[in-house]
């Protein structure tokens, strides 16, 4: 069972204390998550006060610190276009990174993520292409550039999980052409995270899971850390 560890997404402290947004945070948590039998790390780099970036100052210090904590597992970072709306700005800071992540997630929703593609692979760092509804597939397949990505994630934003599953397969009728070398993540967010994470184990799809993902534990309560999501994601059936 492959888990990948969701670290922190958009969210911050006043969501849940224990959401790492420091670099020292990150890497303990990376390193709880690992232990607790992750097997990749995900996380949304952020700067000295705590906002989601992707300036190559803080994405090396980061990727640094946490692939140093974890040097068996994989590291990957996000590109959302919401951290830099610019896409110009985007592709400038990334051309700059030094300290390079093992892969990084891509939407296909985003406007240029075709650029964006191309200018990760240019640094030969592994891409995942982020599906969140069918147009988003049909537009990564459209674009000739998802058989480059290595992971697909089929991530549906509904917390309606009758529309969340409808999203689910849509978006796989739109992978007709998936590649034997290419896995797949199924998550869920917030209201369908834990029964889509049963789905994803039922279709045998990868799992993730994390404060990104959910803030509470299967029984509904507010989960303590990153550690104890991924112990729980293991025994929930």
């Amino acid at each position: 069972m492959f888990i990948k560890a969701a670290l922190n997404g958009s969210r911050s402290k006043a969501d849940h204390p224990n959401v790492p947004v420091t670099t020292d945070e990150l890497v303990e948590a990376a390193k709880s998550a690992v232990l607790a039998g992750a097997d990749a790390i995900h996380f949304h780099v952020r700067d000295r006060n705590g906002k989601e970036t992707l300036e190559p100052l803080f994405v090396n210090e980061q990727v640094k610190a946490v692939k140093a904590a974890v040097p068996e597992i994989p590291v990957g970072i996000s590109t959302g276009a919401w951290m830099v709306p610019d896409i110009d700005q985007r592709l400038a800071y990334i051309s700059e990174w030094e300290e390079l992540p093992n892969f990084v997630s891509v939407n296909g929703h985003e406007a240029g993520f075709e650029r964006i593609v191309q200018a990760i692979l240019d640094k030969k760092i592994g891409v995942e292409a982020g599906l969140n509804s069918a147009q988003a597939a049909a537009d990564f397949s459209g674009s000739g550039l998802l058989n480059e990505c290595f992971r697909l994630l089929i991530e549906p934003q509904e917390q309606d999980l009758n529309a969340a599953l409808a999203t689910v397969k849509a978006i796989e009728d739109n992978l007709t052409g998936r590649q034997p070398h290419q896995t797949v993540v199924l998550h869920g967010f917030d209201s369908t995270c834990w029964e889509l994470l049963k789905v994803a184990k039922y279709k045998g799809y990868d799992l993730r899971i994390g404060f990104e993902d959910t803030l509470l534990d299967p029984s509904g309560a507010i989960a303590e850390s990153n550690e104890a999501l991924v112990k729980a994601a293991f025994h929930y059936s």
